[in-house]
């Protein structure tokens, strides 16, 4: 992607995308996807920093979800609320610059230099790694002409562009699977050899010593003897000094049947591996991986313990489902700066607003935070009810307490009615 196609597909997005809401941050096919609420165009859009582009998305279907790196969870916890402008700042060269109402988030899209959220003073929130920043450019980038006229074409392009690597990745794991196999065919071959080796070495000297064995007293310890073979000639044995003949002879024995037991084993692993070669060498791409049942369980039981709502300037709430999950939002997913709500004298969910350190908080987010505690509550019915509100780490729980019950300390009150959520408040 050319800078002019950054420009081109940053201005797009401005003129779509501005106004909307991020919803979501997740990985997919090697790169970043921040999903949008808001715009009649478009669903997101995606970044790619190894591929140094950035395009709008129609179809988000078309991009999986992948584990999430540190850049994506850095983005999840810091950057959120309703974007206000894209921009690309050309006198670093292909850098684009995304607007909220209190943050931007700098993306440069070429190598080595870290993703950054800033403060509107320009004050570093968070960095996807450490660099040196960036440098502004000592000559202007060259100018190419525009690979698509339209920029929705880069969607589709870039799909068809990365299933075609991953096929070739595919293909490569099947290959190397193959050699692998093929590799353990050859030393599991080498195994039965030495068991084949070991079985005609162990039988003999055990036979010759066993019909022997008369000659000699078999308490003796030796380091070894000379018996005539079935074809007349002398042969050494070797011996085991610190065993007796008796031992010595024994010990054969135990080694034919260890040889016999690796040919047997070898056997069945030398049929296995040849199946499996059969198999693979007769399919161009290998199957997905099975999931344990543990992993499926877990999955299947994953649990989120709270409700999440996000207002249009990028405030953050968090309401607890059950007296369990209070718990859990409270001492496990909350931070100490941030604000806990509850609503007085009633049985009901805890709430979280989720605040900078050193932040202070707006009357109209309180009063927010206030209603989802009534409406989250036994106050429901009547709508109504007095809310009290401290810092996270002023609220604690004694060992033994009940669960979903707490203890806090220099907390505020507010009494509400007619409890109402705003119109701009959305449930994530």
């Amino acid at each position: 992607m050319y800078l002019s196609d950054t420009i081109q597909v940053v201005d797009f997005l401005d003129k779509y995308a501005s106004n909307s809401l991020v919803t979501a941050v997740s990985r997919s096919r090697g790169g970043t996807l921040v999903k949008l609420y808001g715009s009649s165009e478009i669903s997101g859009f995606f970044f790619h920093l190894k591929d140094k582009i950035i395009i709008p998305v129609k179809n988000p279907g078309a991009f999986p979800k992948e584990a999430v790196t540190r850049l994506e969870e850095g983005l999840r916890s810091n950057f959120f609320g309703k974007i206000t402008a894209f921009s690309v700042m050309k006198e670093f060269g292909k850098v684009v610059k995304i607007e909220t109402g209190n943050l931007d988030l700098i993306i440069p899209l070429f190598a080595g230099k870290s993703v950054v959220i800033l403060d509107k003073s320009g004050k570093e929130i968070w960095r996807d790694k450490k660099d040196n920043g960036l440098n502004l450019l000592e000559k202007p980038m060259n100018d190419f002409p525009l690979t698509f006229e339209n920029p929705l074409f880069w969607e589709s392009w870039f799909v068809e562009k990365s299933d075609k690597e991953q096929g070739e990745e595919k293909r490569k794991k099947l290959e190397e699977k193959r050699n692998k196999i093929l590799t353990s065919i050859n030393i599991v071959k080498e195994d039965i050899k030495k068991h084949e080796e070991n079985l005609a070495k162990f039988s003999e000297f055990a036979a010759l010593l066993k019909a022997n064995l008369w000659q000699f007293d078999s308490s003796e310890h030796k380091t070894s003897v000379i018996l005539t073979d079935y074809e007349n000639k002398e042969k050494e044995i070797k011996l085991d000094p610190g065993k007796t003949l008796l031992q010595n002879m024994e010990r054969f024995f135990a080694n034919i049947k260890k040889a016999k037991n690796g040919i047997e084993n070898s056997g069945k692993r030398l049929n296995a591996l040849s199946e499996e070669f059969e198999k693979i060498s007769s399919i161009d791409e290998l199957p997905e991986e099975p999931k344990s049942v543990f992993k499926q369980k877990k999955k299947q039981n994953e649990h989120i313990p709270y409700h999440e709502f996000h207002a249009t300037d990028g405030r953050v709430f968090l309401v607890g489902k059950e007296d369990k999950d209070n718990d859990e939002l409270t001492f496990k997913v909350a931070l100490p700066h941030d604000i806990w709500f509850h609503a007085k004298d009633y049985h009901g969910s805890h709430v979280i607003m989720r605040m900078k350190k050193g932040e202070e908080p707006k009357q109209k987010d309180i009063l927010t935070a206030c209603a989802l505690a009534i409406l989250y509550s036994k106050a429901k019915k009547g709508r109504s009810g007095e809310v009290w509100f401290t810092a996270r780490k002023n609220v604690t729980k004694r060992k033994g307490m009940a669960v979903g019950l707490v203890n806090f300390k220099n907390a505020k009150a507010i009494y509400i009615t007619n409890a109402k959520l705003p119109e701009d408040l959305v449930k994530v």
